[in-house]
């Protein structure tokens, strides 16, 4: 889900909670960015603050699709390539982990949480 050449490799099991991984990533990138763009400055916080939501068992019925349509307003319109990444990140997680997604806002909770 990371850009070519971002250098980083991450390795998890079934025991990680992809929505808190794609939240905490997103706080990264919000941290990161320095605010000249919108596209990036604005992008970064709506995708954190509705990844927050889901996370914290509050995701509403469309919240993937908003994420999604805040990564389509971001692509390819930031100064850096900092608020792609972001977007990437966002549309990888939902492309490869979307059931997970669904399932903190349907029963508002994570499964993993209860697990461990």
């Amino acid at each position: 889900g990371s850009m070519l050449g971002s250098g980083a490799v991450i390795v998890m099991d079934e025991s990680v909670c992809m929505v808190k991984v794609t939240y905490r990533a997103l706080k990264f990138f919000e941290h990161e960015s320095c605010g000249k763009c919108v596209p990036c400055r604005e992008g970064t916080d709506w995708l954190r603050k509705i990844l927050e939501r889901i996370e914290n068992g509050f995701g509403r019925e469309g919240d993937i699709e908003l994420l999604l349509d805040v990564v389509k307003v971001m692509i390819g319109r930031t100064f850096c390539p900092l608020g792609d990444g972001a977007a990437g990140v966002v549309t990888a997680m939902i492309k490869h982990f979307r059931n997970e997604f669904e399932e903190h806002i349907s029963t508002r909770k994570c499964k993993l949480s209860e697990a461990n």
